[in-house]
C-alpha cells in the first residue's frame, strides 16, 4: 500500500473530505489530492502533522504496517523512518565555526591595527560575517553576502554621497561631474541586483499557498513598496527639511532617514519577490494537477 493510499484510507476513516484535511494542515486541497495520487510526497513536518491527526505512527502512515506495541507507545516523532529523518550536518556546522572564528579574529586584528574609526571601517564586514557564521544556521553565505554589500554601500554613501539611484541621472551626466562617481553608482546597482537574484535563487524551493489572504497581503505589500513609501518620502519626509536642504550633509537627519528608507524598501522588495514567486509556483503546480486530473 502506497503513502497516498494510506492517506486516503485514514482520511476516510475520519470521515474527512480533502478540504477538511487541507484546512487542518493549512494547505491547499490540490496538495492533498497530489499526495493521495502519489504525484508528490509530503514534507517531514506535514508527515508529522498527518500522524498526529490520524493518531498513527509514521511507520503505519508511510508503509501501512502495524508496529509492535512497544513501538506504538512511542511518540510519532521518535519513530521517523530513516528515509524521512532529517540528516545532521556536523560538517557544515564545523565549517561555519571555523569560518566564523577566522573572520572574527581577522576583524579584531584590523580593529586593533588602526585608530578606532578606520579600524571599524575595515573590520565591520569581517566582524558581522563572523557573528553570522555562529548565529545563523541556514543560508549563511547569503546573509554574509548581504552584510558585505550593505557595509560597502553604506561606506560609499558616506564617502561619496552616491547611491545606486544616481544611475537615473546617467543621461544628464557630464565630464565635469566625474564619470568615476557615476561608475560607482552603477557598481552599487549591479551588486544590488546580483544579491536580489541570489536571494531569489536561494528560496527557489519555497512554496506558499496562493490563498486570498496571501494574495491580498502581497498586493498591499507591492503597493506600499512601489507607491506608498516613495510618496511618503517625497511628500511627507522631504518637506520637513525643505528649508535646510542647502545645509544637507552626510550627517544630517534627512541623510540617515533616506538611508533607512532605502534599506527598508530593499528588504520589503526582497520579501515580496520571494513570496510572490513561491505563491506562483504553487499556483502553477495546482493548475497542472487540475489539468492532469481533467485529462484522466
Amino acid at each position: 500500500m502506497t503513502l497516498g493510499e494510506n492517506i486516503v484510507r485514514l482520511r476516510t476513516q475520519k470521515n474527512w473530505s480533502q478540504g477538511d484535511l487541507a484546512d487542518a494542515l493549512d494547505i491547499s486541497r490540490q496538495s492533498v489530492s497530489k499526495w493521495e495520487t502519489d504525484a508528490s510526497i509530503p514534507e517531514l513536518d506535514k508527515l508529522l502533522k498527518l500522524s498526529e491527526l490520524f493518531d498513527v505512527t509514521l511507520d503505519e502512515l508511510v508503509r501501512g504496517e502495524e508496529v509492535p506495541k512497544t513501538e506504538t507507545a512511542m511518540p510519532a516523532a521518535q519513530t521517523v523512518p530513516a528515509s524521512f529523518a532529517p540528516q545532521a550536518a556536523p560538517e557544515h556546522e564545523k565549517r561555519h565555526t571555523i569560518a566564523g572564528t577566522v573572520l572574527l579574529c581577522t576583524g579584531l586584528c584590523l580593529l586593533l591595527a588602526a585608530n578606532l574609526l578606520t579600524g571599524l571601517l575595515f573590520a565591520s564586514p569581517f566582524l558581522i560575517c563572523g557573528i553570522i557564521c555562529f548565529a545563523v544556521k541556514q543560508r549563511v553565505g547569503l546573509c554574509c553576502g548581504w552584510a558585505v554589500y550593505l557595509c560597502i554601500d553604506l561606506y560609499l554613501r558616506f564617502a561619496t554621497g552616491l547611491s545606486w539611484t544616481t544611475i537615473f541621472m546617467t543621461h544628464l551626466w557630464t565630464a565635469q561631474m566625474n564619470y568615476a562617481r557615476l561608475s560607482i553608482a552603477w557598481v552599487q546597482f549591479i551588486g544590488m541586483v546580483l544579491m536580489i537574484l541570489c536571494t531569489v535563487r536561494s528560496y527557489r524551493t519555497l512554496k506558499v499557498s496562493a490563498t486570498k489572504k496571501e494574495v491580498t497581503w502581497l498586493i498591499v505589500g507591492w503597493v506600499a513598496a512601489l507607491v506608498v513609501l516613495p510618496l511618503l518620502m517625497s511628500y511627507g519626509v522631504m518637506p520637513l527639511w525643505r528649508d535646510n536642504l542647502h545645509n544637507y550633509s552626510n550627517f544630517s537627519p534627512y541623510f540617515f532617514i533616506n538611508v533607512l528608507y532605502g534599506y527598508v524598501r530593499l528588504a520589503l522588495v526582497n520579501v515580496l519577490l520571494v513570496r510572490t514567486l513561491a505563491a506562483w509556483r504553487v499556483k502553477r503546480e495546482e493548475k497542472k494537477a487540475d489539468r492532469n486530473t481533467a485529462e484522466t
